[in-house]
């Protein structure tokens, strides 16, 4: 079966070097759990790799919980000559024993064990078929050789277990009957053995994009009279600089300028640092600025939000401003960064929020949605049940019950939630309280998060360049070309065409009615499933660090009052 009839890219697409905004490295790795394919592990250089357990402290790994497991012949051996990747007109090789996928398939069972009805041999059927897709999908890439993060089209193979043949790590070395050569370790929870992030404590999901970079190129490093293009941001056309192509991971100063794609005005490799140590030779603007697009995209929402435009041009010269060693390392940073910040990036246990996507938060959507899921709710009306309060005693002198309703809300206007929880306990009068006193403790201790915004406040839609990792936007270019040239072999080619038929991914966008949301169920729900939110978490981070970038601009512009 042809790849391009089975990849439908709307279906499925559609779903460290130091930095100067997200402020860690973007060569993360992470090492996988039980049940997860090999494609979702990589290390600092973004290959694929398994770590074998001659290779580790066995009697350290057994007070951490990691495993050993059977390695398969498909973790080092399935290497292909070609793959989706590299040729999108790959057609994929049944005859081979890689295909048996139920081996690896905890949901799968025997149909020679059991009789099924008609109704449970077509559910089967159709079970089957799917593991036959997600088999054959896992063939589409070269999965020995694919540098960095899988693609999103294989997340669906990622969340189905595998069952994998484990053995618990002892101090008692390797189980009988096997050799080093046939066991992987799986690091448990807080093993470092790796020095990579757990999945037992972030999911790809959660990671998608931690390793994608991108640059700020200044149009004199083009290497062609840079024009505008079809990926052009509205600021691009009148600034002198412009977003290159993504890549994968960023290679230390040593090892040369990274590969983008595309190569936007003609630059593939973007030569680019946060410090320049040559300033006597080398001029600033030879330099192009690299940042994570997530944390470029939150630059670009603060700005509008402060500067009422993307100003690139004070972003910039704060850039140029800080450009020496010590003014990189003496910006203010979180604890979690500095303790990792080495030569190579230390995934601290507890520190994986630093991966998470800002942008994209697995769990946040439905946090939202239930905010508005009760038809029933009245915003007017207070948000706590009190029906259980009826029968408290009233003989208790209340002193704050006599103010007037005006005054109880001023007070309740210059008080923060802990305080406000403090009240509720002292005094009857503040037991029942409005739902417009938590959309003003969201907006002020919840500053990032957007979703609450009223559309009035920032119109911003977040740059194409968040919506796909570097080996995403490959895959899509590819099949982009597969797409003109089956069009223009058969005469209907346009550009229009195309789009339609293979558009960018875009992520809707969620923005809660201030009227009608029950501002209190978010900001509890987003309290309570606080170490669950990790991208959010990242999100607070990162506009905390912005905010300090946006108070050096207005600094180096002269505006000493908005610094602080």
């Amino acid at each position: 079966m042809h790849v391009s009839s089975l990849l439908l890219p709307k279906k499925i697409l559609v779903q460290i070097s130091n930095i100067l905004f997200q402020s860690h490295g973007f060569n993360i790795a992470r090492n996988r759990k039980l049940g997860e394919p090999d494609f979702a592990q990589w290390d600092y250089t973004g290959q694929q790799f398994n770590l074998g357990v001659d290779e580790v402290d066995l009697e350290e790994c057994a007070q951490k919980e990691c495993a050993m497991a059977v390695m398969y012949s498909g973790s080092t051996e399935n290497i292909y000559e070609d793959n989706a990747v590299d040729d999108p007109d790959y057609i994929v090789d049944h005859t081979g024993e890689f295909h048996n996928g139920y081996e690896y398939d905890s949901d799968y069972e025997s149909t020679d064990a059991m009789s099924l009805s008609e109704s449970d041999e077509d559910a089967h059927d159709e079970e089957r078929e799917m593991q036959w897709y997600h088999d054959w999908l896992s063939t589409t890439l070269d999965l020995g050789s694919q540098r960095g993060e899988p693609i999103r089209a294989l997340s669906d193979l990622a969340s189905k277990q595998r069952t994998e043949l484990s053995f618990p790590v002892t101090s008692n070395g390797i189980p009988d009957g096997y050799t080093e050569e046939q066991l992987e370790h799986i690091g448990g929870p807080n093993c470092t053995e790796h020095n990579a992030y757990s999945g037992y404590t972030i999911s790809l999901e959660d990671m998608r994009g931690c390793r994608t970079a991108q640059f700020l190129v200044h149009r004199d490093q083009a290497n062609e009279n840079w024009r505008p293009d079809s990926l052009c941001e509205d600021w691009e056309l009148s600034q002198p600089w412009f977003l290159s192509g993504l890549s994968d991971g960023m290679n230390s100063r040593d090892m040369g300028p990274d590969e983008v794609f595309p190569a936007r005005g003609g630059v593939s490799h973007p030569w680019a640092d946060n410090i320049n140590f040559d300033p006597e030779n080398m001029q600033e603007d030879e330099f192009a600025m690299p940042f994570h697009p997530w944390c470029f995209d939150i630059f670009c929402r603060q700005s509008q939000t402060r500067f009422n435009r993307i100003n690139i041009a004070g972003l910039i010269k704060w850039r140029d401003s800080e450009f020496s060693y010590d003014d990189f390392h003496g910006f203010p940073r979180c604890a979690e960064v500095l303790s990792a910040q080495e030569q190579f990036w230390g995934h601290e246990p507890g520190s994986e929020f630093l991966a998470a996507n800002p942008l994209h938060v697995p769990n946040l959507p439905s946090i939202l949605k239930a905010a508005v899921g009760d038809a029933s709710f009245d915003a007017s009306a207070g948000v706590f049940d009190l029906s259980s309060h009826m029968n408290q005693d009233t003989s208790v002198h209340d002193p704050l019950a006599t103010l007037p309703l005006e005054i109880q809300h001023l007070i309740l206007g210059f008080l923060g939630s802990r305080d406000i929880a403090n009240l509720r306990l002292a005094s009857r009068a503040f037991q029942q309280l409005p739902n417009g006193l938590w959309y003003r403790l969201v907006r002020e201790e919840m500053p990032w998060l957007w979703e609450a915004w009223p559309e009035t406040e920032c119109a911003h839609t977040p740059s194409r360049w968040t919506e796909m990792t570097a080996n995403e936007t490959k895959l899509f270019y590819q099949y982009t070309e597969t797409y003109k040239s089956r069009l223009t072999s058969e005469g209907q080619y346009s550009s229009d065409a195309v789009g339609d038929l293979h558009p960018w991914p875009r992520t809707p966008q969620i923005r809660l009615p201030r009227n009608a949301a029950n501002w209190y169920q978010l900001y509890t729900d987003v309290r309570r499933n606080w170490g669950q939110l990790k991208g959010l978490q990242n999100r607070k981070r990162i506009w905390e660090d912005v905010e300090k970038i946006i108070a050096r601009i207005y600094r180096y512009s002269g505006d000493d009052s908005l610094s602080s």
